[in-house]
């Protein structure tokens, strides 16, 4: 059973944080004289509540991959059910709940804005305000607080609702003034759009082109007091900047909502660095990388397994090992079904790892699920806890949990795959895994809190549920996420055919402008076979180059996986 050290609550030192988020069902129309083009508002498109996908697969019985992928930035596949903005509202409170879990002692209450009463930001270290829907209503008290002087961050939508004459409200109280609401702006129109931000002497993207093309929307707050301190700047194309996150105070205004289209290079990084002096803890860290090699399964080549390790040992960086306990094919009859034991080459190199800094996570018990061509019956290349089915494109035309799995029969999966694991342990290398990885990253939500009887220390990104929307998360740094999990970050993604070494280098150098930076990675052992053709093929080389660039050039330290913990 995995120890929970690392974040737990000391209830006589616990910093309570109030989470406001919208309840209604949305409006759409004009604001203040923007016009948004006889568009929606807010739209299905535009709100997806992030990213969580590890589209990292490849046929292992074609050596090839299953089609082109663009890493965990799939952001098409996120919501494909219908959607409720209460619901999405409800899935970025989680997200920032999860973001405040770095906090040991840090307890977060979360609640519909409409049912917030007089002066309850006053009994919270800091209340943070989600206006992630369009013209929902703010109760006038809470205007009342945040212009008495309670610690408020205000996020994206409404903030025009705090100049209320009816209440003798304004934002000129704060030194700010409401401009403008710069509706969502398609590629074609990204010359105007508000789509870089510059903080701390990086300019990260609020989109990727060519990869992540997606609206832009962006608030325009300006400070009209020497007071006031903009954090960060919103620059387009043409020059013109606006503020992105500003402080007056105890109050906070960051100008979008970060929790939307998030990937390795993104504002959403800023918000999350900004948490630090919002809660009082600007405090800064020896930047730390994580380096994680993956799928490892008793079908591959011993070579495979060894060059990759080999160039870990030869740099002397610790790392940890994401290995399937059983392989199986349902594509034969018989079912193909091949074992550590059976493949003593890539055993032999198993039982390398612990000896060379390893450590061992289990990643599923086959990395697909029984006779169900999920979508392939091949394991690596298939989904265990979640169900999906492609269409001819690789398109998601299924994303749901498994029917008939539960979270009892999940665990007994893991169990089983566990029990394979520790017993291929010898005397000199003990392969118990101390972590988890959930294949794909993707599970029934409610089973997360019955995998922590097994691991409670895990590398990925996850997904979450609020009723229809389905959303995922990546973490700048390590949390405890609500489900009581130890989440250790994986930034960077991997190489993919459509994002390859170089961009995983820029999210290194995105993530490194950061208070306390993590360079979370994984890397496949086949795609620096010199067999391999595939469009993210490199060479041992240039693996070798990248973790010294990481290490060397950028400052990071690699870390045992085992003794990360939240703050």
């Amino acid at each position: 059973m995995e120890g929970r050290e690392g974040g737990g609550v000391n209830a006589q030192a616990a910093t309570p944080v109030l989470i406001l988020y919208p309840d209604g069902p949305g409006v759409f129309g004009d604001s203040n004289g923007v016009s948004l083009q006889a568009k929606p508002k807010i739209g299905s498109v535009q709100l997806k509540p992030g990213l969580a996908y590890d589209k990292s697969t490849r046929s292992k019985s074609k050596g090839k991959d299953k089609r082109d992928q663009i890493g965990a930035q799939a952001l098409s596949d996120v919501q494909i059910q219908a959607y409720s903005y209460p619901d999405a509202a409800q899935i970025y409170a989680i997200m920032l709940s999860n973001l405040l879990g770095r906090y040991g002692d840090v307890v977060v209450t979360r609640k519909a804005a409409s049912a917030y009463t007089a002066g309850e930001a006053n009994q919270y270290y800091r209340t943070f305000y989600i206006g992630s829907t369009y013209e929902d209503p703010v109760p006038t008290a809470l205007i009342s607080d945040i212009m008495s002087g309670a610690k408020v961050t205000w996020l994206n939508y409404n903030i025009w609702r705090l100049d209320n004459a009816a209440i003798g409200a304004s934002l000129s109280q704060l030194g700010l003034r409401y401009v403008a609401l710069y509706p969502e702006y398609q590629p074609a129109e990204f010359s105007t759009g508000f789509n870089k931000i510059d903080y701390r002497g990086y300019t990260f993207k609020k989109y990727l082109p060519g990869l992540l093309e997606v609206p832009i929307e962006m608030m325009e707050v300006a400070a009209d007091s020497p007071s006031v301190v903009v954090h960060a700047w919103a620059k387009n194309s043409a020059g013109r900047q606006i503020p992105y996150a500003l402080q007056s105070g105890n109050f906070w205004y960051i100008a979008d909502n970060p929790f939307t289209y998030i990937h390795e290079q993104d504002r959403y990084l800023i918000f999350a660095d900004l948490l630090a002096p919002m809660m009082g803890r600007d405090v800064t860290c020896t930047p730390r990388a994580l380096a994680r090699m993956e799928d490892l399964s008793p079908n591959d080549l011993g070579a495979d397994l060894k060059r990759m390790l080999d160039v870990l040992n030869k740099l002397r960086i610790p790392f940890l090992a994401t290995v399937i306990p059983l392989f199986v094919d349902n594509n034969t009859v018989p079912v193909t079904q091949i074992s550590w034991t059976q493949n003593s080459s890539a055993l032999t190199q198993l039982r390398r790892i612990p000896g060379i800094r390893g450590r061992i996570f289990q990643h599923g018990y086959t990395h697909q699920f029984e006779n169900l061509k999920n979508p392939s019956g091949i394991s690596g290349d298939d989904w265990e806890f979640w169900r999906v089915e492609l269409d001819a494109s690789g398109n998601r035309i299924t994303s749901a949990p498994i029917p008939g799995m539960t979270a009892t029969s999940a665990l007994q999966r893991i169990q089983a795959g566990r029990t394979i694991l520790t017993n291929l342990s010898t005397r000199t290398a003990n392969l118990t895994p101390v972590g988890w990885t959930t294949p794909h990253y993707e599970a029934d939500p409610s089973y997360y809190a019955t995998f922590n009887q097994v691991y409670n220390r895990v590398m990925e990104r996850r997904i979450y549920r609020v009723g229809t929307v389905i959303a995922g998360q990546f973490f700048p740094y390590p949390v405890r996420d609500v489900n009581g999990t130890l989440m250790l970050p994986e930034t960077l993604g991997s190489v993919q055919p459509n994002y390859l070494l170089p961009m995983v280098e820029e999210a290194a150098r995105a993530n490194r402008v950061l208070r306390c930076p993590w360079a979370g990675h994984f890397f496949h052992a086949y795609t620096i076979d010199p067999d391999y053709d595939g469009p993210n093929a490199y060479t041992a080389a240039q693996f070798e180059g990248f973790l010294r660039y990481v290490r060397d050039t950028l400052g990071y330290t690699y870390v045992d996986p085992t003794t990360v913990t939240t703050q």
